[in-house]
């Protein structure tokens, strides 16, 4: 009769404990979990030609950021890039006219004046990346200064 009040205590007290623990006669188990959430960071260093851009003789293939990404989904994870003024480097000068220029980032896909897309297939931790620039020079144009925002997002597949 003792042995029969002590599986029943064990058996409220497994309930007590959820469907994680179970007994059985004199021996029990514990299942043991964890997770880990998904995180994803984007970073941009800025090389020192992002900011003194030759608008009058022009740039090819100039390097203007190196950009780290971190994301660890396991189904990879994308990078978009946008421009604020859809690929043009504009001035506030009177009479100045728009710079537009090309970006090109590693693999990507896409116009910077709409979007850019670079698809990863896999996680990746510090993997950096090159943003690159190109436009035409213009020896007519007037003083001032000439500036986009490139904007980066990176989102888990």
């Amino acid at each position: 009769m003792n042995a029969l009040k002590t599986t029943a205590a064990l058996a409220l007290i497994a309930a007590a404990f959820g469907a994680n623990a179970a007994v059985t006669g004199d021996t029990a188990k514990l299942e043991l979990r964890g997770s880990v959430a998904v995180n994803c960071t984007i970073e941009v260093k800025p090389t020192a030609k992002a900011t003194s851009l030759d608008i009058l003789g022009g740039e090819k293939d100039t390097l203007v950021g190196v950009v780290i990404e971190n994301c660890n989904s396991g189904t990879g994870y994308t990078v978009q890039l946008s421009s604020d003024n859809a690929g043009q480097l504009l001035s506030k000068s009177v009479g100045a006219k728009p710079t537009v220029y090309e970006a090109r980032y590693d693999d990507g896909v896409g116009e910077i004046a709409k979007e850019i897309v670079a698809s990863r297939d896999k996680a990746h931790f510090g993997r950096q990346g090159n943003l690159t620039v190109s436009f035409a020079g213009d020896q007519q144009a007037i003083a001032g200064v000439y500036s986009d925002i490139i904007n980066l997002v990176i989102k888990a597949k």
